[in-house]
């Protein structure tokens, strides 16, 4: 995550890129620690169970990426490297196949989610706006993952189901929430299809919602370079040249 030590403070620029950046990390941190915790309650030959290692490695991946992206933006990079970053690394090793030995990074992955809970609280304090963004965001994410196993306990023992195995009911979720609907897969019982609904309404909202955020974002960059700074920047610089002033005449009248 970027809001390492070692990384560099965000311009003005690029502030609200990363703050929805940094959110985004943190709800994936959140929601991965949930995954790991159910799926620890389940068979290890559970479909379910399957399931959830599907989705667990991609947050994985997303895990790894945001590795990179640390090293890259860090001024320190060898001190991120070898601090944080052996941490930020070890929580993106997922633990299936070959990398089962590697289970253990999963505890390491609390230290993540320590770190996400105290930046979500801090975003809590100051902006409820993007708190409720990420809070969205992370009720979106769990009824996704909800709905999916649902769908798959409801279907696999349906007879002429073809949702029944776990990579199949990541693929079926992954269609149906980016709307493409191959329908290769689909649910057949009731409650399956009406769940199926659910993940296209969830679907059509958070890609409108990313969209939105992403022009608001480059939106406000263009206004800031074509009209120059906002009234918001102009009052925090008179609040900065008022507490200097202050401190001036605090420092002339002990001279005196």
């Amino acid at each position: 995550m970027s809001d390492t030590p070692d990384s560099p403070q965000p311009t003005p620029d690029s502030q609200q890129l990363a703050s929805a950046y940094d959110l985004f990390i943190a709800v994936l941190a959140v929601v991965s620690m949930g995954v790991i915790g159910w799926q620890l309650t389940l068979p290890t030959d559970s479909e379910i169970s399957s399931l959830l290692a599907i989705f667990d490695f991609g947050f994985c991946f997303l895990f790894l990426i945001d590795y990179i992206h640390s090293i890259v933006v860090a001024p320190r990079k060898w001190r991120y490297i070898f601090t944080w970053g052996i941490f930020d690394l070890a929580s993106s090793i997922p633990a299936i196949g070959p990398f089962r030995f590697a289970r253990i990074a999963r505890l390491i992955r609390f230290l993540r989610l320590i770190r996400s809970l105290r930046m979500l609280f801090k975003v809590y304090q100051r902006d409820k706006a993007a708190f409720s963004v990420a809070a969205a965001m992370l009720v979106a994410i769990v009824l996704i993952i909800g709905s999916t196993a649902a769908v798959l306990h409801l279907e696999q023992a349906q007879p002429g189901a073809s949702i029944t195995t776990g990579p199949r009911a990541a693929w079926w979720s992954v269609v149906t929430v980016s709307t493409v609907g191959y329908g290769d897969l689909t649910p057949i019982t009731p409650s399956g299809r009406v769940l199926a609904v659910v993940l296209m309404v969830l679907g059509i909202g958070m890609f409108a919602t990313f969209a939105g955020a992403i022009s608001n974002v480059f939106m406000r960059h263009v206004m800031q370079q074509s009209t120059g700074p906002t009234i918001e920047d102009r009052l925090e610089q008179l609040e900065s040249n008022h507490f200097e002033l202050i401190e001036q005449l605090k420092n002339i009248d002990r001279k005196l």
